[in-house]
């Protein structure tokens, strides 16, 4: 049976070569963006599985629960959910960090996730099978990177997101896990460090490749844990403390 899986920021970057490999594998695939705008690429896509686009703003919680509420209606129970949402903001120093950014930047990245996980959580509980939550953080959420405060911050609370629902779920067959890629060659790393850093930085469909490995349990991660993904390859895995 073909897996029922959920991706948050699906429409570009890492969310789109994580879309593409489930679609590949001919899994269904419900793609969440906040707008219609990238959808393109996403509609193009040919294979095995299929893919069910929906727009929604998940830093409101009235939008995750209608999310979550049709999720607990698909055809067979979900499988996989990936938190994978988010923006990169501006270069700023912390003092010139207007406190409307930083908030923005929060919601965006951290309290999406959170809405996310709080709703989703019973859905996989109800379900009574195994489920996973992949939170997507960031080297920058393990090493804090200058003139990107609120997006470190941010980041860095994705780890205890993560750890928190997975010692909460210990119960349930319920792993919960996070990925750390180091810098990708994303429209968003463009935006901050211009074209020719990111060219030089990891493709984002080698870091999904690896994803999928662990997704896949090729690569077996204890619930709890971060991965880091650096060159393409595993760089390191944090056990839960």
């Amino acid at each position: 049976m073909k897996r029922q899986v959920l991706i948050t920021g699906a429409s570009r970057g890492l969310g789109l070569s994580l879309l593409r490999r489930f679609v590949a594998c001919g899994d269904h695939v419900v793609a969440v963006s906040r707008t219609k705008k990238h959808w393109k690429e996403a509609h193009a896509l040919r294979g095995p599985g299929r893919v069910t686009l929906i727009e929604a703003d998940l830093r409101s919680e009235p939008a995750v629960k209608r999310l979550a509420q049709k999720a607990a209606r698909l055809s067979q129970p979900l499988d996989i959910l990936i938190n994978n949402a988010g923006i990169g903001g501006e270069l700023k120093l912390l003092t010139d960090l207007a406190l409307k950014d930083f908030e923005e930047m929060m919601s965006a990245n951290l309290t999406s996730a959170f809405l996310m996980c709080k709703h989703f959580v019973p859905v996989f509980r109800r379900q009574g099978r195994a489920g996973l939550i992949v939170n997507v953080s960031s080297m920058a959420g393990i090493r804090a990177v200058p003139k990107l405060f609120a997006y470190s911050a941010s980041k860095y609370g994705m780890l205890a997101l993560t750890q928190c629902a997975a010692k909460e779920n210990a119960d349930a067959d319920l792993k919960c896990i996070t990925v750390c890629p180091g810098g990708m060659n994303t429209q968003m790393r463009a935006s901050l460090f211009g074209q020719k850093d990111s060219s030089a930085q990891q493709s984002p469909d080698f870091v999904a490749g690896v994803m999928m490995d662990i997704i896949d349990n090729r690569f077996p991660v204890a619930t709890g844990s971060d991965v880091v993904i650096r060159h393409g390859k595993i760089f390191s895995v944090t056990a839960m403390p």
